[in-house]
C-alpha cells in the first residue's frame, strides 16, 4: 500500500468503539489479565475508560488511521513523563465503567505488574499501537510509529519507548526492522506478563 493512501487523524468520540477493539487487540492476552473477562465484555470497559477520556485511555491522545475513509489502525501515545500521573487519573474512572469489585481487581493486578518504568521523562510514548487483522502487513503499523515519532518530534524528544509482550513475535520483529532496539526484557513465569521495552534514538 502507498503511505500517501494512509490519513492519521485525530480520534473523535465517535470513533471510540474501533479504538476499544483495537485497544483490547493490541494489548493481548495483557487485557484478558488485567481485566479477566471475555472480549465483548472487556472491550465494553476500554470504550467506556474512551469516551471518559479515563487518563491513560484518554481520547484525546488517540490517533485514526484511515484508508479510503475506513478506520484501519490506532495510535495511542503521550510524552513518558505523564505516564505516572495517567495511570494514578485512570483509576477513579475504572469504578463507573467496571464496578467497584472488578475495578479493585483491576487495579491489584496492574500495580502488581513485573518490571519498572514503562517510559521516562526523555521519551514519547507509544502506549499502544493496533491494525485491524484484515488490513496487516500492508504499512499501516509502520505508518502510525512514523507519525509517533513525528509527534515526538513536535514535543522535542528525541527518543520513542513502547513496549512489547514477548509472546508477539509479529510486532517485535517490526519495531526492530524501524530502528527499536531492546533495553530492558522482563521474564515471568506468566507467558501473557513478560515483555521487551524498547527505544528508538530519533
Amino acid at each position: 500500500m502507498n503511505l500517501t493512501e494512509i490519513r492519521i487523524r485525530p480520534a473523535s468520540k465517535n470513533d471510540a468503539p474501533f479504538i476499544a477493539e483495537m485497544l483490547k487487540l493490541s494489548m493481548g492476552s495483557l487485557a484478558d489479565y488485567l481485566f479477566e473477562a471475555d472480549a465483548q465484555t472487556i472491550t465494553r470497559y476500554i470504550e467506556s475508560l474512551v469516551l471518559r477520556n479515563a487518563g491513560r485511555f484518554g481520547l484525546r491522545f488517540s490517533f485514526i488511521a484511515d484508508v479510503a475513509g475506513i478506520s484501519k489502525g490506532v495510535l495511542l501515545s503521550y510524552k513518558g513523563g505523564s505516564v505516572d500521573l495517567l495511570n494514578i487519573v485512570t483509576f477513579p474512572h475504572l469504578f463507573s465503567a467496571m464496578g467497584f469489585s472488578r475495578a479493585i481487581h483491576f487495579m491489584k493486578r496492574g500495580i502488581s505488574l513485573p518490571g519498572g518504568r514503562e517510559a521516562v521523562k526523555d521519551e514519547y510514548y507509544i502506549s499502544n499501537l493496533g491494525v485491524h487483522p484484515s488490513s496487516q502487513g500492508l504499512g499501516i503499523g509502520s505508518a502510525l510509529l512514523k507519525f509517533a515519532e513525528g509527534l515526538a518530534c513536535d514535543a522535542k524528544l528525541s527518543k520513542c519507548s513502547l513496549i512489547v509482550g514477548s509472546y508477539n513475535q509479529n510486532a517485535f520483529r517490526l519495531y526492530q526492522r524501524l530502528g527499536y532496539q531492546v533495553v530492558e526484557t522482563v521474564k515471568n513465569d506468566n507467558p501473557s506478563l513478560g515483555y521487551h521495552r524498547m527505544v528508538k534514538v530519533l
